[in-house]
This record gives C-alpha cells, structure tokens and sequence, in this order.
C-alpha cells in the first residue's frame, strides 16, 4: 500500500504522463483527469495534517541518491499546512481552467498543473535539504513551460526565459547555501541541523544569506520580482492565479521561516535585513501597481507587494509577527488567486485587461463583480475580512521590535493597496459601460465556482479567525519550537480604529483623483503618478531602468563589444604584433646577407667588441 504522504508527489506525476499521452481529439478527459487527481491530493493533504494534529506526523525514509543520502519527507503541522494549501489551489485552477480557453494549449496546461502539484509537494514534505533541492528545481522547468506554452508569441518566450534566468540564479545561491550547511552540520536532515541552531558567524551567515535569496526569490520579492508583472502581460490568468498569487508564496515564505526560525538563530542585523526587505517591497511594488492601467499587470504588482508584509513578519522574529506571516501567507494566495480568476473572467467576457475600455460590468457580471469586492476588501485590510487579521499580527509584531518605522511603511502599502483597488473596482465593474461591451453577460460557471469559493474564505477566516488560529497558525509555531500568543479574536484597538482613518484617507484620495481625471476612474491615480520628482521616476521605472534583469541584458552588448576589443588587442600582442616585429627584423638583417666577406668579418669582430664591453662592465670578467 502507498505511504500516504507519497499520494500528493506520486499520484499528480504520474497522471501528468499519462495526460500526455492521450489523443488531442478526447474532450474534456484531460480536465476531468486533472480534476480528480488534485482532489484525491486534497484530502490526502487534509489526512496528513490530522495526523500530524492528532497523532504522530507522517514519515517516509529511504536510500537515495547512493553516498548515505536518504530519501526522507516528513508532515509535520507547518508542512501539512502548506501541503493541504497547494493542493487546495490545484484543485480549484484546475477547476477554472476548464473553460477557459486563453491558457495555450490544454494538454500541456494541465500537464504543467500536475508537474507543479507534485514537485510542490515534494519540496514542501522534504525533511531532507537535498530532497528540497531536487523538486525546488523542478519547479523551475515547470515554471518555464508554463509561461512559454501560455501564448504563441515571441514576448511570452522572452518572458519566460527572463523568469527562468531570474530564477536561477537565486535557486544557484540556494544551492550553495545548501551545502555550506551540510558541511558546517554535517547533516542535511533538517531536524538533525534545528537541534543545534546555526549562527550567523562566518560560512553560517553566509549559508543563511544564500538560502534566504532563494527563497525570498520563490516568494517574488524585491529585486527578484520583475518576472511577475511581464507575466501578467504574456501568460494566462489561470496561471497567474495558481502559480505566482498562490504556491510561489506558499513555498517561498514556508521555506523563509523554516530557515529563519527553524534552522538558524539570527541577529539583529540579520532582523533588520529582513525587515528592511520587506518593507521596500511593500512600497515599491505597491507604488508600481498603483498608477498601472492593466488588470492582470496592477494585479502582479500587488502579488509582490503583499509578499513583502510576510517578509517584515518573519523578520520580526517575534511569534505574533511570524504568525502573521503565515496566516497572511495562506490569506494572501486566497485573495489573490481570486482577483486574478476575476481578471481572468473579465478578459474572457471582454476581449481586454485594459482599464481604460471596461466600466458598468457589475450587473452583467454581477457574482464575478461580488467576489472582485470581498477578495479587494481583504487585500486592504478592511475589517472583519481575513486580510485584516493577518496584517494585525504583522503590525504588532512589528511595533513590538521597537522599530516604528517598519509599521508606518506597513500602514503606507495599506493606504495604497486600497487606494489602487478603488480605482481598478470602479473602472471595471462601475460607472458607464462602455458601447461594444453591452452584450457582456457572467463567466461560465466552473470559472464563478472557485472565485466563489476563495471569496467564501476570505469571509470565513475573517469572521472566524479562530478556525485557522487554532487548527493552522499555533499548530505551525509549535512545530517551529515557537511559544503560541493570542492570535484571533475581534477587539477594536488603536490598530482598529487607525485602519478606519487608512480606509477614509484612502477612500478621500480617490474622490479626489477622480474628480481631478476628469470623471475617468482609470485616471484616478494621476494626480500622484504625475506629482513632481515621482512623475520622473515613474518614467524610469517603465522604461525598466530599475529592473536588475533588463540593465544586465541591455549591457550585454556593450560589455560583450569592450571585451571583444581587449580580446583583439590580447591577440595583437601576443600574435600580429610579434609576427610584425620579427618580419621587420627579418628585413632589415636580409640586408647584409649580401655575399661581402669583409661585412661579414666587420659585423663578427663588432660583435665580438660588444660582447667583451658588456662582460666586462656588467658580467664577472671584473
């Protein structure tokens, strides 16, 4: 009988070969397959964290790779969180995908959708860090062949190639931090390192460093982000929705606090790295989404920004901060992955993710308008959604590190945050629709069901945060070997009341840009994109003169001609240059090869002369 904590990796695997093999003509098969498959991982993930709630965690271990290296996962409560977490989301894309049409082609959609569970899966089970590598990269082929196969263009394989180079080299800094620490411990067992924490002196700081990269890379964080928002542009909602809004987090930030609190003791300084981090890409991702015109684009935007609030959390170190952290974690994929299925379902109704061409769709798509509103609401932090409550973890844990700075950027990205959804909500679901959108009508309803569902649990777990308290948050700290605070319940505090006075401020904002514009609700953010000193930065930003991949690619050439210059000059010196010099002296020595004895004998006895003045003078004839 198969362990179950193999279902999750081997099942969705081994279906994803079989898609493969299916004939083009079958309808619906690869769908329904793909379906099936991520629902038995569904509740083979809700089996795997009951035991590990209620009995003993699930274990497998065994020989691999030759060299004494086991093959070993474990489904401890945090693993099992995430695991039921991807498996959730799975299950739902693969639900939405089934008819919607602008996801390439449907048989290597879905294949993708398999591979990905699987080796999400795998990593997130790994108890042993040379297991985790082997399916973090994968994930990176999967990760590929998504976005190229998600259009026919070339800017879609230009897009995925970025991602993938972007990738990379941040999984490359992963693996050398990886083997700094089996040689410092000489373990890569995961509980074997965590019994004797490691420090942030010497190789271990720099071992933590290069781990972090990889994994603050996974969760889309600044600088490593600038893939997400070309993605939004070239490639699929469906994709959208399932891999950047939901498991990149998911595994990213999982792996973040396993290493910052499970695996290592870190600083203050390593603290305020991480704060820091975080911090910046709350606001510049949240600035960037704020004044785009795209739907998918201003979505991506705040994919990045939100995985900022759950570094700060960690970076916090402090128990409230990180359960924060991974609540808005799961409350992020949520929420997100939602607006990206309202994205999606917009553009499939409309034609375009163009702000500027939508309006008035709330009562034709009135279920899709409803779950954008709940799923926007959360995003902001508006009270009794689960957003609210996770960030209120973040606050507080921030404020409790005495670094008020930290909670001030946090509050800024929330004040944005809601402004930027305003704009989106009002440009397109209401004001005038426009002429060539009146026979819009709702999205099919296996696209409304999952939307339908995601937005049932932003309300869920924000009225009864207690449910994912008690059975998700304290059960992961305690197997971080962290002590469990309060961690749910309503009370209107400070925090309460200085998130009604973001809500009117930001609200108050976009009456005012609004009214600015013009009466055009996709021009709301303009009075802040054109303000003096950030309308020039703006200007660079979009001309991607801050985005670390596009100036490396655009110095290529100039680098690469500076090179191949100090390559030909090389060459001249060791090669032409020479040759010149001896066929000259070649020349000029033919000249007395003239048959003359007495030249011969007149440049033998000058020789001869020099030779002894030398000898004498410099040599040991003295």
């Amino acid at each position: 009988m198969m362990n179950l904590i193999l279902i999750p990796i081997v099942l969705p695997l081994a279906s994803a070969l079989i898609l493969l093999t299916l004939p083009e003509r079958t309808k619906y098969i690869r769908e329904l397959l793909t379906a099936g498959v991520t629902a038995v991982c569904l509740m083979a993930g809700a089996s795997t964290l009951m035991s590990a709630l209620f009995g003993q965690p699930l274990t497998l271990n065994m020989p691999w790779a030759g060299a004494g290296f086991n093959f070993t996962l474990r489904a401890d409560q945090l693993s099992s969180f995430v695991l039921i977490s991807i498996s959730l989301f799975s299950f739902l894309i693969s639900v939405y995908s089934f008819s919607f049409e602008q996801k390439g082609g449907s048989k290597w959609f879905f294949f993708n959708l398999l591979m990905t569970q699987a080796f999400a899966a795998g990593a997130v089970l790994s108890e042993n860090l040379l297991a985790l590598l082997f399916f973090w990269e994968g994930l990176l082929v999967f990760l590929y062949t998504f976005i190229a196969l998600s259009q026919k263009t070339d800017a879609a394989k230009n897009t995925a190639k970025k991602s993938f180079l972007i990738n990379a080299v941040t999984d490359l800094c992963l693996l050398v931090g990886v083997t700094i620490v089996a040689c410092i411990s000489g373990s890569m067992n995961m509980s074997v390192i965590a019994g004797a924490k490691l420090t942030m002196n010497g190789w271990a700081g720099l071992a933590y460093v290069l781990m972090m990269i990889g994994a603050v890379s996974k969760a889309g964080a600044f600088p490593f982000h600038t893939w997400i928002p070309d993605a939004a542009s070239d490639s699929s909602a469906p994709f959208m929705a399932y891999v950047p809004a939901a498991v990149d987090k998911l595994l990213g930030i999982y792996f973040l606090a396993r290493i910052s609190v499970y695996l290592f003791a870190l600083n203050g300084t390593m603290q305020l790295v991480l704060m820091t981090l975080g911090a910046v890409t709350i606001l510049v991702a949240v600035m960037m989404a704020f004044v785009q015109s795209d739907y998918k684009r201003l979505l991506s935007y705040h994919a990045v920004s939100q995985a900022g609030y759950m570094i700060l959390g960690i970076g916090t170190l402090n128990p409230i901060g990180i359960a924060g952290a991974l609540f808005h974690m799961l409350n992020n994929a949520v929420y997100k992955s939602c607006l990206f299925m309202t994205a999606g379902a917009v553009e499939k109704r409309t034609g375009t993710n163009d702000l500027s061409k939508l309006g008035g769709l709330f009562k034709a798509m009135p279920i899709t308008g409803l779950c954008f509103i709940i799923a926007a609401a959360a995003i902001s932090g508006i009270a009794p959604l689960n957003g609210f409550f996770s960030k209120e973890m973040i606050y507080k844990g921030s404020l409790s590190t005495g670094y008020t700075v930290f909670f001030l950027a946090a509050e800024l990205g929330s004040f944005l945050t809601l402004a930027s959804f305003l704009k989106l909500g009002h440009s397109v679901f209401f004001g005038k629709r426009p002429d060539d959108l009146k026979e819009v009508r709702e999205a099919p309803f296996s696209n409304l069901l999952p939307m339908a569902i995601l937005a049932a649990i932003c309300i869920a777990f924000g009225f009864g945060a207690e449910l994912p308290a008690n059975w998700l948050l304290a059960p992961s700290l305690h197997a971080l070997n962290l002590e469990v605070p309060v961690l749910a319940g309503f009370h209107p505090d400070k925090l309460y009341w200085l998130s009604i006075i973001v809500i009117l401020a930001a609200v108050i904002n976009h009456a005012a840009g609004y009214a600015l514009s013009g009466g055009r609700a996709f021009k709301a953010s303009d009075h802040i994109h054109n303000a003096p000193l950030l309308k020039e930065t703006y200007a660079l930003a979009e001309k991607r003169f801050f985005d670390p991949y596009e100036v490396i690619m655009r110095s290529v050439p100039f680098a690469a001609a500076a090179l191949y210059k100090i390559d030909r000059f090389f060459d001249y010196l060791t090669d032409a240059l020479p040759s010149r010099l001896g066929g000259a002296f070649s020349q000029a020595s033919g000249r007395f090869h003239n048959g003359s004895y007495p030249l011969y004998m007149t440049l033998t006895i000058a020789g001869a002369i020099a030779y002894i003045f030398i000898t004498a003078n410099y040599g040991g004839i003295r």
